[in-house]
């Protein structure tokens, strides 16, 4: 089975250089591998290496310690159906740059409350629900147009969100944003990058006033999973034929039961359960993990 290596970079800190492409080819034939060829999938940022010969382990383990002083993504896949059919991405800290909920403790002066349950539920150190539960009470009283102003001016996509649903769904992809976020936010984001669906957690309102209760059913991590599982039957594919990219606890079992599961700039608990982590590059890195040269990118 042929494997293939993707190297990814932010070029702006760090440019790819054909030299230490050379080099890390030279590493995989001095370790066994056979059939190595490398091509660019964007200068200074994006190459891959194509090889077999030696099991993935092993090649990743060489790659990492050769690579590990210098910023680079590396993640190795069998170089077999990349190309995925579905995307389901989470919001928070994934598609946006921003934790929504921390951000409107900020705005409401409860932000080191919301910001320290926040990062317990992120690190798996308290359930998800649980943790949403008691950030969603710290929201009574407030207007919903209000909580949805707070979002809005601090509203950051993450670089290379755009072109990363575009360009899948150019390609035929279907694509969900999946979040433990609010409706009232998953519906303005999944607007703005024209994603086809959108999943959250829908908050209790009374004549617009938050009443920091939430309505069932929770959109939590086993939630997420049981969503790509929907998604699979309702289009007639396979797991395999399916691609999730979050950062958190709560992502780990839709990551696990993807095709592809890519944690992006993911909490130390969620590298544990993943293979493929990108840190360095953008969301476009996710594009790369799939084969896409950047002159395939649709912005």
């Amino acid at each position: 089975m042929t494997l293939v290596l993707t190297l990814t970079s932010d070029r702006l800190i760090y440019k790819l250089h054909p030299e230490l492409v050379h080099q890390v080819e030279q590493l995989l034939f001095s370790k066994g591998a056979n059939n190595c060829s490398n091509c660019w999938l964007a200068q200074g940022m994006a190459a891959e290496i194509n090889f077999d010969g030696i099991p993935k382990d092993v090649a990743l383990e060489s790659v990492g310690l050769f690579l590990e002083r210098v910023p680079v993504d590396k993640n190795i896949q069998k170089n077999v159906n990349r190309r995925k059919k579905m995307l389901l991405a989470d919001m928070d800290s994934t598609i946006l740059q921003i934790e929504t909920l921390d951000e409107i403790g900020h705005a409401i002066g409860k932000e080191r409350e919301i910001a320290m349950i926040t990062e317990k539920a992120m690190n798996g150190d308290i359930d998800f629900e649980t943790a949403l539960r008691k950030r969603v009470k710290l929201l009574a009283g407030l207007n919903i147009n209000q909580l949805i102003e707070f979002v809005l001016e601090k509203l950051l996509i993450t670089k290379g969100a755009s072109t990363l649903v575009t360009t899948m769904k150019a390609n035929g992809a279907a694509t969900a944003l999946v979040s433990g976020g609010f409706t009232v936010i998953t519906e303005i984001v999944r607007e703005k990058l024209n994603f086809d669906l959108c999943y959250g957690n829908t908050l209790v309102v009374d004549s617009s006033i938050v009443t920091g209760n939430l309505k069932p059913p929770v959109i939590d991590g086993n939630t997420k999973a049981a969503i790509l599982d929907q998604r699979c039957k309702r289009l007639e594919i396979s797991r395999n034929d399916t691609l999730a990219v979050g950062d958190g606890a709560n992502d780990i079992p839709m990551l696990a039961e993807a095709g592809l599961g890519v944690g992006f700039r993911p909490k130390p608990v969620v590298k544990k359960h993943v293979s493929n982590i990108i840190e360095h590059c953008d969301l476009r890195g996710v594009l790369f993990l799939q084969g896409f040269a950047e002159n395939e990118f649709i912005t």
